[in-house]
């Protein structure tokens, strides 16, 4: 990870992150995570969200600048056992639901 990596890491766990989750949930999430497709291994970031996947798999609630608002912290594909909530917010943003 680079350094410019680490400085927006440490930024998003100050910033956008409101409420955590349990350890547990968030090892079990990064794992889901860790192999996926859509991963940037180097920069540990998901490259549909474009978050922080240490920062995003231990977050419950979190705040989505491109969004303007505060979200229930989920995978964007559904991955993590949330398809409804992902399509819920997919519903809100005009966008086509995932399917399972």
């Amino acid at each position: 990870m680079s350094f410019i990596d680490e400085i927006g890491k440490l930024l998003a766990s100050s910033v956008l992150v409101e409420e955590n989750v349990e350890p547990e949930v968030a090892a079990w999430r990064l794992e889901v995570c860790q192999g996926c497709e859509k991963i940037d291994k180097k920069a540990q970031r998901c490259k549909v969200c474009k978050c922080y996947l240490e920062v995003k798999t231990g977050s419950r609630i979190n705040n989505n600048p491109k969004r303007f608002r505060q979200e229930i912290t989920h995978c964007p594909l559904g991955k993590w056992g949330d398809l409804e909530v992902a399509n819920e917010y997919r519903k809100i943003d005009g966008l086509s639901p995932l399917l399972s």
